[in-house]
């Protein structure tokens, strides 16, 4: 695999050594869903523009362009900047004393009273800003309100993360350019138009009844495309991988099921960052040398602590350290680099070195000691590289298989790997491709899929070996199959025979 060069240099950045293995970039304050709304914003833009999921190469360069978000400020103060709206409404007022009150308080920059005739009774517009808090992305988040987002009914519910400032440019942080890296994931995967026309036929339709009333919420000159955000997409350094294929397998598989577009989201924001997972085990692994496959061995809830319990908290502790092992081998291959040796046989060694270290990372050499010993000033980097590494990117797999459900954490107990329902839900609706799979093929068929194993023969292809007794990956399975059935996903037929079932198969 031929590695991409970076077709900018990004500001801000002191060292591109996290960017450089994985890409520009991954951040643990981006949560999976987070990352689905910025893919959705990405690809909302880049079909106005007629590009929708299609590559966008240049000569020597891949994705070297920008896209905008519009900002959407009026609907964001409406919903998430009007504390006065539900105590105005409890009120014993009539309707029109309601707008006025409710106006004289709200009307700030922009004039509202548009509002008065499109929804007549003030109660009507109240239920409505309640639904959509009630029904907002992360509501339990304590985000500032130009953070907060609307679930995405459609295009118009879409708008940047922004700081505390509405008109100031946006900080990166919940944005952070992990859409942007599901967004180039997708348009390299080889069925970027396939996706794309599935996206806009189920997800981001203009008709929806939630989008028009989104759109309503909105004074009659606002142009969705005034005063919008612009950036340009991030870094990738794959033009094509395996994951990517993957990943939009299950992208297709998800959007063709007969599912209504909301009920097809939560499954595709957490098999979407359980594939983006997958990608940066892999790309660690090969960083560090690791030739084996990743693995997450998932102990199904039980009664009492089990060995399997053990073994899941041990496989989550390596993959969580496998990053770091990338960042400290990416750092030390600088020494097998001919220009290494060329360094240290300068005239001036200590400053030949430092001036090859920052060319190769785009180090700042503030953050190199002064002496002259280049060990000391590879240290120096290696330090910083692993500090920085520490405060963002490492925490990004510990966080994100807690949010999609695949791992839990007790004080005292530790964390391991642990699947909750909406999970086990989603991974049927993807891995069964029929209307049902028997029992031990859907097991092998989560372990080629997603390198999840709860079965012994699983465990055994993935280890070469059984790390503990065969009774325990036994039982393991049987309470698998017992939350099956009782999510209404499997039917036991006989002793021998039982399926799991996907009701949602039926393709649309």
């Amino acid at each position: 695999m031929t590695k991409l060069e970076p077709p900018t240099k990004y500001r801000g950045i002191k060292i591109w050594v996290d960017e450089a293995i994985w890409g520009h970039r991954l951040y643990n304050d981006q949560t999976p869903w987070l990352v689905f709304l910025e893919f959705l914003s990405v690809f909302r833009s880049r079909s106005q523009v007629g590009y929708g999921l299609k590559e966008f190469r240049e000569e020597g360069a891949h994705e070297n362009f920008s896209y905008d978000i519009p900002r959407l400020i009026p609907l964001r103060e409406l919903v998430f900047n009007n504390p006065h709206v539900q105590h105005i409404d409890d009120s014993e007022k009539p309707s029109s004393e309601k707008w006025d009150a409710w106006l004289a308080q709200f009307n700030k920059e922009q004039n509202f009273s548009f509002l008065k005739d499109r929804f007549g009774d003030f109660s009507e517009i109240a239920r409505v800003i309640e639904l959509f808090q009630s029904t907002a992305v992360e509501p339990h988040r304590q985000r500032r309100w130009t953070s907060r987002f609307l679930f995405p009914y459609g295009p118009y519910c879409l708008y940047a993360d922004l700081p505390n400032t509405p008109t100031g440019s946006p900080d990166r942080r919940f944005f952070a350019r992990g859409g942007e890296l599901l967004y180039l994931m997708l348009s390299r995967s080889g069925s970027g138009p396939e996706i794309a026309e599935l996206i806009s036929n189920k997800l981001l339709r203009e008709e929806d009844t939630w989008n028009r009333l989104a759109k309503a919420m909105l004074p009659n000159d606002h142009r969705i495309d005034a005063n919008s955000v612009s950036g340009g997409i991030g870094y990738l350094p794959y033009a094509e991988r395996d994951e990517y294929k993957q990943l939009a397998h299950t992208w297709r598989q998800l959007l063709s099921l007969d599912l209504p577009s909301n009920a097809v989201l939560d499954p595709l924001v957490r098999l979407s960052a359980l594939h983006m997972l997958l990608y940066m085990l892999r790309r660690a692994g090969e960083e560090t040398g690791q030739q084996k496959e990743p693995k997450f061995v998932l102990e199904i809830a039980a009664p009492k602590k089990t060995t399997l319990f053990e073994i899941s908290a041990e496989n989550l502790h390596a993959n969580r350290m496998l990053s770091s092992r990338a960042v400290r081998a990416y750092v030390d291959s600088a020494r097998d680099d001919p220009c290494w040796q060329k360094a240290l046989e300068a005239r001036a060694p200590a400053e030949a070195v430092r001036d090859y270290l920052t060319e190769r990372f785009l180090w700042d050499p503030e953050d190199g000691p002064a002496g002259g010993d280049p060990d000391a000033i590879l240290e120096s980097l290696r330090t910083y590289a692993e500090t920085r590494h520490g405060q963002h990117v490492a925490k990004v797999h510990l966080e994100w298989t807690r949010q999609i459900g695949m791992s839990v954490s007790r004080r005292g107990v530790g964390v391991w790997y642990a699947p909750n329902d909406s999970l086990i839900k989603a991974l049927v609706m993807c891995t069964v491709e029929g209307e049902r799979e028997e029992y031990h093929r859907f097991l092998a068929n989560l372990y080629e899929r997603f390198r999840i194993i709860v079965a012994a023969p699983e465990a055994e292809k993935a280890y070469g070996y059984l790390p503990t007794d065969q009774y325990a990956f036994t039982q393991n399975a049987q309470r698998l199959e017992q939350r099956l059935r009782t999510l209404g996903l499997l039917r036991r037929l006989s002793d021998d025979c039982a399926y799991v079932e996907n009701p949602f198969r039926r393709r649309v």
